[in-house]
């Protein structure tokens, strides 16, 4: 249980350094290095001693290495120079692995400044704008897909690309179950069923889907009316780890696929106040039977867990 516990609260460290970790700082909850503390206002207090992990030493190779992390031929020891192939890794080369080194994070307990934000999302309170469910709920039937309301553990909402369906949690309000299906349709709008294969097994694809989801779901929502910052940004920060650059890399696929699915000018604003079961009363198409989702199907969902080393799990999409 105590390797679990470690493990929710740094999702995003290997299983050897979680265990590094635990080792040497049992109570520790959200760990980073100086220079990340830093950047965030805080400094370690003085005497403190850091907590020793292992980092990837990761390289592009040189013009005398391979993309094996041997030496080419004909390169000092090795053995007489051959012709060149055409094959020789460039400056474009993928990094290869070349060992580990010691590095040193400190838990937020070693350190003292300004507080630290609150990047939990915050599930959205009211009704959506009037026809954003409905278009919604078109664009999902549009692809193939069946809508369900009901339980869906600890997540708002999932797509079984299997099954073809998307389910939308039952206890959510109007807003949130609108900006949740979104997020779901954004899924399946970014293809994401083949681009991210691993999405099951890997955390890096995960997050990219993820990240490329909820940016989505944030603009389909702010053309239609309906404000998700409170849920969004936290939920963004926190797949993303704060690096701008994943952000970026997904900003054209995000803004085309957005584009496609923003509900035209005539179909905006204007709040529904009917409600039934938390979800607006035009989501007449939504069921409720149950759906068993197999471990590792590969399908999408708004978590509830939110990865990232200093991100405390909270409530999903």
């Amino acid at each position: 249980m105590r390797m679990l516990r470690a493990a929710a609260r740094f999702y995003d460290y290997s299983p050897s350094n979680i265990l590094l970790i635990t080792a040497q700082r049992p109570d520790a909850t959200r760990v980073a290095g100086i220079r990340t503390w830093n950047s965030l206002g805080r400094h370690v207090n003085r005497g403190e001693r850091g907590i020793a992990i292992l980092a990837p030493c990761i390289y592009r190779p040189s013009g005398d290495v391979l993309a094996t992390g041997v030496l080419k031929p004909g390169a000092e020891g090795g053995h007489p120079p051959e012709s060149p192939t055409g094959r020789e890794p460039t400056n474009h080369s993928p990094r290869v692995l070349r060992g580990f080194k010691i590095v040193h994070v400190f838990d937020v307990s070693q350190t003292d400044g300004e507080p630290l934000p609150d990047v939990a999302p915050r599930l959205l309170d009211g009704d959506a704008p009037s026809s954003l469910m409905d278009h919604l709920t078109g664009l999902a039937t549009d692809a193939g897909y069946r809508l369900e309301q009901g339980p869906c553990g600890t997540a708002n909402g999932y797509t079984d690309y299997g099954a073809r369906i998307v389910r939308i949690s039952d206890d959510l309000s109007p807003a949130q179950a609108a900006k949740t299906l979104a997020h779901e349709v954004g899924h399946i709008r970014a293809d994401h069923e083949h681009r991210f294969t691993e999405y099951a097994s890997s955390m890096a694809c995960r997050g990219q889907a993820e990240v490329e989801a909820e940016s989505i779901a944030y603009l389909v929502t702010a053309q239609a009316g309906l404000d998700a910052t409170d849920y969004s940004v936290p939920y963004l920060a926190g797949w993303s780890g704060g690096d701008v650059g994943l952000l970026r890399e997904a900003m054209t696929q995000v803004i085309k696929v957005a584009r496609g699915m923003a509900p035209r000018p005539t179909d905006a604003p204007a709040a529904v106040p009917g409600k039934r079961n938390g979800i607006m009363t035009s989501v007449s198409t939504l069921h409720s039977s149950p759906l068993a989702l197999p471990e590792g199907s590969g399908s999408a969902r708004e978590f509830s867990n939110l990865p990232g080393p200093e991100a405390v799990p909270g409530r999903g999409r």
